[in-house]
């Protein structure tokens, strides 16, 4: 498993190395409905809010959008090189797409049509793409290029953080939109988006690559085997550390936070 996202309190969706898009119950753990396939391993995936819509970025250079009710596909996106990082607005009516690639490799499409919404955006080696939780911005998180937010509606650069020379990881917005987190080992980074300002604080003590899911409320960190939680305003860690039986690449958190799903 490359990727996960949450349909609901009750489902959650995996993508996987061989291409498959899996739609399963949490509770019995049974597959919902038939396998969705896409075009090559799955790199991302995210579940609009409705739970009526999934998108998948694979290295096959696509970006599918898949009818979550029935697993068939509605359409696709050609992109130029494999697509790292997707994410669908809080409305359920656009999505935003990102391929590892230097030039015009975020883009901006309407959800049911699939048609592009603005010009290509340039922002090298994409590693995670979020819209904030109103819709009206998305951010974009590089692995040599620092993090950038942009207007929605007209595709401006609102925030920069100019050049970063540490890998970044997917990203996670707080709930009123103010802070965007990101994180490298050993530490989780928070832009306030309103001042430009910046902070960190430690997390795990190892040094290995992190991920972070959030539901505005909570930050879910893992590295390497271990899972930490966090409170978005106050930077605090909440209960003890997780330990999985495995090393994890992807999480997803709930939207009640009461589920948290490790890849």
């Amino acid at each position: 498993v490359k990727a996960v996202a949450f349909v609901d309190e009750s489902q959650v969706v995996g993508g996987h190395d061989n291409g498959d898009v899996r739609r399963w119950n949490i509770k019995g753990g049974q597959q919902l409905g038939q396998t969705m396939k896409g075009d090559g391993a799955v790199y991302s995936i995210a579940v609009s809010q409705d739970g009526r819509w999934i998108v998948s970025g694979d290295d096959g250079y696509k970006a599918i959008v898949w009818n979550a009710l029935t697993n068939e596909k509605v359409h696709h996106t050609e992109h130029g090189h494999y697509v790292c990082a997707v994410d669908i607005s809080s409305d359920c009516t656009e999505f935003v797409a990102a391929s590892w690639k230097t030039t015009n490799n975020v883009r901006l499409f309407d959800i049911s049509s699939g048609t592009q919404l603005l010009p290509p955006i340039p922002h090298s080696n994409v590693v995670g793409v979020k819209f904030s939780p109103d819709g009206s911005r998305f951010a974009t998180a590089s692995s040599d290029s620092g993090v950038r937010v942009y207007s929605t509606h007209d595709g401006r650069v609102l925030f920069d953080s100019a050049d970063s020379p540490w890998w970044v990881t997917p990203l996670a917005w707080s709930a009123d939109g103010q802070q965007l987190f990101v994180a490298r080992k050993g530490k989780i980074m928070s832009f306030n988006i309103s001042d430009s300002s910046s902070s960190e604080w430690s997390i795990h003590e190892n040094q290995s690559p992190v991920s972070i899911a959030s539901n505005g409320i909570f930050i879910a960190c893992s590295a390497d085997s271990s899972v930490s939680l966090w409170d978005c305003m106050s930077h605090q860690q909440l209960g003890s550390i997780i330990t999985h039986t495995a090393g994890i690449r992807f999480i997803a958190l709930s939207l009640s936070g009461g589920y948290l799903a490790c890849g």
